[in-house]
């Protein structure tokens, strides 16, 4: 049975993620948050793969960890107000239990509500290792598994890769997570999406679009990637999985892999953004692990 005291660690890490962002503002979240907004622009707030677990860590992955991390990120994002924030996937870890499971998610979507703005998901394959998606959108309030919505000029569009080579859902672990599609009747919605957004689009995914051969790729990014480029309208992709980041661009379109939040112990392993779009650039400022990477 897992148990979590809600309460004395909610308090406790707010006191201490206080007190970092004495730091945190050294490394530019108040300038960054008080600087003009672009013209006809908005900013986000940024995370990834925080594979929050009441567990001992596992190699480089501190689970526990990621509670008082996003807790600072929450307050970072509370002071810079973006117009939304995101989780790229992996929220939550594998329990060994539904019940387990369920007790993570309940604990990490408790410290990610604190955040005073509107908030969004994608889900990754680490959401559905217990869940179902059915579960896990229930659990925090989603749409639904792939959906879209409009923010000032900016059309955002959350994709969901979590498909199997025949295209059926992932679910509670059936899947091997290096074998990754968006599926045809999800690739025709996008391309239905795009067709009627009359604004310039972000996409926000959690496997790779940029990198089909390598284990951490949506194997049929090819095909996803050439309804981005005929629409015309798509301005980056943001993605995480691998945890490591990294950043290509590929016919006009950015792509930007986030570091993971749960690598490493501690603040000092911390790893967000946030991200300044107009119709005609973006600009990611990463605070603490995370790269930041200007792309006019």
């Amino acid at each position: 049975m897992v148990s979590h005291d809600f309460a004395a660690v909610s308090r406790r890490e707010f006191l201490r993620a206080g007190a970092a962002l004495v730091g945190v503002g050294a490394l530019g979240v108040g300038a960054f948050a008080d600087a003009p907004r672009p013209p006809r622009g908005i900013v986000i707030g940024i995370f990834t793969d925080s594979h929050y677990a009441n567990r001992d860590r596992r190699g480089s992955r501190y689970y526990r960890d990621s509670s008082v991390k996003l807790t600072e990120f929450v307050a970072a994002m509370n002071k810079a107000k973006p117009n939304f924030a995101i989780v790229l996937g992996d929220l939550v870890d594998k329990g060994q239990t539904l019940q387990a499971e369920l007790a993570y998610l309940k604990h990490i979507e408790g410290v990610f509500r604190k955040f005073k703005g509107p908030r969004h998901h994608v889900i990754g394959n680490h959401d559905v290792a217990t869940f179902t998606k059915a579960q896990f959108v229930a659990g925090t309030g989603m749409p639904g598994p792939n959906y879209s919505f409009d923010c000032g000029p900016i059309h955002c569009i959350v994709l969901d890769a979590n498909y199997k080579e025949d295209f059926t859902p992932y679910k509670a672990g059936n899947f091997n997570w290096k074998q990754t599609y968006v599926p045809p009747d999800e690739q025709k919605w996008l391309k239905a999406d795009l067709k009627t957004a009359a604004r310039k689009t972000v996409v926000f995914i959690h496997q790779t679009l940029d990198d089909e051969d390598g284990p951490h790729g949506v194997k049929n990014s090819p095909d996803v990637r050439r309804i981005l480029e005929r629409s015309g309208k798509v301005l980056a992709v943001f993605q995480g999985h691998n945890h490591g980041g990294a950043y290509h661009r590929i016919n006009g379109i950015h792509y930007f892999t986030m570091r993971a939040m749960v690598e490493g112990p501690g603040l000092k392993n911390n790893s967000y953004a946030l991200a300044r779009l107009s119709p005609k650039a973006v600009k990611v400022k990463g605070f603490v692990k995370q790269a930041s990477r200007p792309a006019e």
